[in-house]
């Protein structure tokens, strides 16, 4: 006998708390298993390490899903089986953890920069920033303060709103 539908019914739902520190952890994870990908590993491979199937790898990647259910235990296992100190996991200065908008942000300054014709060492005498700060933030692995970004769009005689504009920009078009 055929079971009828019942169209009333409501089906529980419970969607995934998004968790700051889960996905920075799950973001250093993915970096790494993206690696591994780049160097030829094959997500059975990657699977083994871990294990978890092929299929489940493939998910990950494709962003399917993946470290919104991942259980804390879960994530240093993986860490683990990855060579990822936990401190890695949790620090918030990891490039892994910067916004793409902020990367953008790096990437604009870095193109006026050029424009420009001022090098790194000009930028930092200008700025009194150190060249390390300007380089973390150009190459995205730093998160610009507006302090940072004011100083340095003061030296590159740009306005900082031109900046912000036109990363939210290139992050909508992207979209």
């Amino acid at each position: 006998m055929l079971r009828q539908h019942n169209k009333n019914r409501v089906l529980p739902t419970t969607a995934a708390k998004h968790d700051p520190e889960n996905a920075q952890a799950w973001a250093v994870i993915m970096t790494k298993i993206l690696a591994l990908r780049a160097q030829g590993k094959t997500m059975q491979q990657i699977g083994d390490m871990f294990g978890v199937g092929r299929d489940t790898v493939s998910r990950w990647i494709s962003k399917e899903f993946g470290g919104e259910k991942t259980t804390f235990g879960d994530m240093l296992r993986y860490a683990k089986a990855l060579n990822i100190p936990f401190e890695e996991l949790v620090e918030k200065d990891h490039p892994a953890y910067i916004s793409k908008y902020n990367r953008i942000v790096g990437e604009i300054l870095q193109e006026f920069t050029q424009d420009s014709a001022m090098s790194i060492t000009d930028i930092a005498s200008a700025s009194n920033l150190s060249k390390t700060e300007i380089c973390a933030v150009f190459s995205g692995q730093a998160a610009a303060t507006p302090e940072q970004l004011y100083k340095i769009c003061s030296a590159i005689e740009v306005n900082a709103s031109v900046v912000l504009k036109q990363a939210a920009k290139h992050i909508h078009t992207a979209i």
